[in-house]
């Protein structure tokens, strides 16, 4: 089906973009001449500021501070607000956060196998819009850059090239190209990057080798990480690279080849550990920083891991990550607002705050990104009720849904769940085994509506589902195993 046709489809049943009002016009009264004066005097030097502001460089943009500057690495006590340093850019409990793997690297590193290209990305993107009901997505690519995943990290300046459209002179202009079309189907397209790890095919391998940014043993041989997918790692050390400068440097870089990641406002950034981990040969007893050549302690790798946050966030960009706590000494509460396997550092942290994916969907991508297989379950039954959860605390100071509002939308494996990104009422029923006749009610400021218009959701369509009648609030349905219905109301 034409991707038109289904976008128009999507429309039909109320999945809007973002909507733009335009302010009426209205009338200047007259003024006094001596009035008149006063405000075109201060209209002349407003643009004088102005001119002298933009001949100067922007005070604000990271890439204009000096070579030698490193951020802040201090702790953030989240206790204190109980909320992060800086506000988020995204509201990560409220969206679906997903990994499209790309590409991976063979051969030792020499070869290349393709999974998806940026064009087949966009068509799996598409295809998630439909079964998430245009739901806010951010979507990090994996194996996006040189030979895939894990290519040649700690590298970060250049695009697959295996990736490309036919039609786009490069791979770099294939990935922005995504990067637009993905706000098309409300999803924010990201990468995925990886800080930590360093291979000796890397453009950086003898830089940060002679630097002694690649951690060393004690004799200062190259210390061993993991052998990950058929190449050996090797861990780099944090404070080492921040003091030498080329933290700062890989950052810019990756800013400069890549502007529209400011306006993605978020980057995923990889087995950020504080303690790496190392085969037994590579662990020195007593000691727990990253080179044992470098001697420093854990502390200082800590900071310099902030310090990577914080510049990140310089730029505009949200840092999230693999882990919350897992292999770290700090879980960076109010630095990092989501984690691939979110471990709770604290029992009383609100998932705006810090929280994990709901629908993390790599494995099911990559299982067939055409079929999509248990994703939809996934969002009905997972997902959406918990991003409705999370706006209803953020609408009530923080307090979780009672008892009774959770068993109005979610019954055993069925759910009738408010999409609340939505500005029109909409609904989304879904059962895993079926039923026949069941009742639901409506939200309490719902009942005015006398009728619900269903349409039937699948991976590859949306169809007309008939209409019910809502008699004092209710209304009653009845499914197929498997079968989810958008449920507008009239």
């Amino acid at each position: 089906m034409p991707r038109q046709l289904r976008q128009q489809d999507i429309k039909t049943v109320g999945f809007h973009g973002l909507e733009y009002a335009q302010s009426p016009l209205c009338s200047r009264p007259r003024l006094q001449p001596d009035l008149t004066k006063m405000l075109l005097g201060l209209i002349a030097a407003s643009a004088l500021m102005l001119q002298a502001q933009t001949a100067r460089p922007a005070q604000d943009d990271p890439a204009s501070r000096p070579a030698n500057y490193q951020p802040s690495g201090d702790y953030y006590d989240w206790r204190k607000t109980g909320g992060p340093e800086r506000p988020w850019f995204h509201k990560y409990d409220q969206s679906l956060v997903m990994k499209i793997f790309l590409a991976e690297r063979t051969d030792q590193g020499r070869g290349c196998q393709v999974y998806l290209t940026f064009e087949q990305a966009l068509d799996v993107i598409e295809r998630l819009d439909r079964i998430t009901c245009g739901a806010p997505k951010i979507v990090y690519l994996v194996g996006w850059q040189y030979n895939g995943h894990d290519s040649k990290y700690p590298a970060w300046g250049e695009v697959n090239p295996r990736l490309k459209r036919a039609q786009d002179p490069t791979s770099l202009a294939s990935l922005k190209w995504l990067m637009r079309e993905g706000h098309r189907h409300h999803t924010t397209v990201s990468l995925h990057v990886n800080a930590l790890d360093a291979y000796e095919d890397s453009p950086l391998w003898q830089e940060y080798l002679d630097k002694d940014i690649i951690a060393k043993d004690k004799q200062g041989a190259p210390l061993k990480g993991i052998v990950w997918n058929g190449q050996q790692s090797y861990p780099l050390s944090y404070a080492r690279e921040w003091e030498t400068g080329c933290a700062k440097r890989r950052i810019d870089a990756l800013l400069r080849m890549l502007p529209e990641l400011k306006e993605a406002h978020t980057i995923h950034v990889d087995a950020f550990h504080t303690f790496p981990p190392l085969p037994p040969e590579s662990q020195v007893e007593g000691f727990k920083g990253i080179s044992p050549f470098l001697g420093y302690p854990p502390e200082r790798e800590c900071a310099a891991q902030r310090k990577t946050l914080r510049y990140f966030r310089d730029y505009g960009l949200d840092v999230t990550s693999e882990h919350s706590s897992g292999g770290r000494l700090d879980p960076f509460v109010g630095l990092q607002p989501m984690a691939w396997i979110y471990e709770a550092p604290a029992p009383d942290i609100r998932p705006s705050l810090y929280c994990g994916s709901q629908m993390r969907a790599e494995s099911e991508i990559r299982t067939d990104p055409q079929q999509l297989p248990g994703l939809l379950d996934q969002f009905c039954l997972k997902a959406a009720p918990e991003i409705w959860a999370n706006a209803w605390r953020e609408a009530h100071a923080g307090q979780s849904p009672p008892a009774g509002e959770w068993q109005r939308i979610m019954q055993a494996n069925d759910c009738c769940v408010p999409l609340v990104w939505h500005k029109e009422p909409i609904l989304l029923a879904y059962s895993r085994t079926g039923y026949t006749q069941r009742t639901w009610e409506l939200p309490a400021d719902q009942h005015r509506f006398k009728t619900v218009k269903m349409t039937d959701l699948t991976v590859d369509r949306l169809t007309p589902g008939g209409t019910a009648e809502v008699k004092d609030g209710k209304f009653s349905l009845t499914l197929a195993a498997g079968q989810a219905v958008i449920i507008t109301l009239q």
